[in-house]
């Protein structure tokens, strides 16, 4: 039962950042020469995939909702994004809902409302959740695109993700969020985000594309549906919502918004705790998608999400029965201690964050660490709807 514990364990991880990635690579790269040669040999007019785009004068109106608390040191440069998008001016609606912020915010957007920009400013702080499915049904907008205080978008990102809704079974479109580190000892944040954009583009050309990030995506307002209030990872259930609602969802790489990661490690660990406890949320809230009847979509939620998200136990499970099995056996004591080394590297990593050697140990243990203790948190009940955002 140890050994069976051992290799189980040891396969998923590997299955888990190993195996799944390749895979998913060499079956998106395969279908893509397939779209290819279906172009190439009959001569079509356009590639498959690649949808007509509306006219100037048929754009969609866009309803750029963000939901805030707190935010007077963003929100002014947020705003001035917002209305220096390429996109026209007059099909564009920004939406401001403060969720009971007490310092300048409300002020600040106030000052921006000759130029069009609309406030919606609750009184009681409720949750993200219970803003968006307040602020969503007040808003005008055909396509509803939903973004973060201090998320930036480049000029054309509106315009990028907007073209994919000429397609009628369009129904989510997620962008390419950039994060960009603080400093060196938070470039890992920003190589892990371009590794998730890795899997988002392989999943989208597969028709298995999952949650959007929150800081840029986009829906229909047809395919909008309410959320549970106290859901934690807002954006993740949104976008699985349109899904069950019979619209496909799709990733656009060229749709570019930036953020900047957390100032330091601790920041983003806290922040990586409160997804955590939105990760286990979210296996309950989305269960219709274990089911493998869900189609690719319920593979990839196994694979990139549910499996990832259970990988501090598969370490400790690893940990544990390794030691057990590790006397008078060369092959699990040497196991064993390639364990030890690696976590020692890790706790190195800890006092020495300036060399990546150790760096990298130590970012990957404390992002299973932040999972496991946002997995207590939820167990618990300790993690509330609403919450203070991480500094970024």
């Amino acid at each position: 039962m140890l050994e069976f514990l051992f290799f189980l364990c040891f396969f998923l991880l590997l299955y888990v950042y190993v195996i799944y990635p390749l895979l998913i690579i060499a079956l998106a790269s395969a279908v893509q020469v397939v779209r290819d040669l279906k172009y190439a040999i009959p001569k079509r007019e356009r590639r498959a995939g690649v949808h007509n785009q509306f006219e100037d004068n048929e754009l969609p109106t866009v309803s750029i909702v963000i939901s805030v608390y707190n935010e007077e040191d963003v929100i002014a440069d947020r705003i001035r994004n917002c209305l220096s998008l390429q996109y026209p001016p007059h099909k564009i609606e920004i939406v401001i809902a403060s969720d009971g912020s007490t310092d300048r915010t409300v002020d600040i957007v106030n000052e921006f409302a000759d130029e069009g920009v609309r406030l919606i400013a609750y009184e009681e702080r409720s949750g993200k959740a219970s803003v968006l499915n307040r602020a969503i049904p007040e808003s005008q907008g055909a396509i509803l695109l939903l973004t973060d205080s201090n998320t930036f978008f480049k000029p054309d990102a509106v315009n990028k993700l907007v073209r994919h809704f000429s397609d009628p079974q369009i129904g989510g479109v997620c962008g390419n969020l950039t994060v960009k580190p603080f400093d060196e000892t938070t470039e890992e944040e920003s190589l892990y985000w371009k590794f998730e954009n890795i899997l988002k583009l392989m999943e989208s050309r597969l028709d298995m594309t999952l949650g959007a990030n929150g800081g840029i995506y986009a829906i229909r307002r047809e395919a909008f549906t309410p959320i549970p209030e106290g859901t934690i990872i807002d954006d993740f259930i949104m976008f699985l919502n349109v899904r069950a609602r019979g619209y496909k969802t799709i990733y656009d790489p060229e749709a570019v918004a930036i953020e900047h990661a957390a100032p330091s490690l601790e920041d983003e660990y806290r922040r990586k705790v409160r997804i955590g406890a939105g990760d286990f949320q979210a296996i309950g809230l989305a269960r219709q998608f274990l089911n493998p009847a869900a189609g690719p979509v319920s593979f990839s939620f196994w694979s990139h999400k549910v499996l990832r998200w259970l990988v501090p136990f598969f370490m400790i499970g690893l940990f544990v029965s390794n030691l057990a099995l590790a006397k008078g056996s060369f092959f699990f004591s040497s196991m064993m201690f390639l364990q030890l080394v690696f976590y020692f590297l890790c706790f190195i990593g800890f006092f020495y964050r300036d060399n990546v050697f150790f760096r990298i140990p130590y970012y990957f243990v404390s992002m299973n660490m932040a999972l496991l203790h946002g997995f207590t948190r939820q167990m618990r009940g300790a993690q509330k709807g609403a919450w203070e955002r991480t500094p970024r």
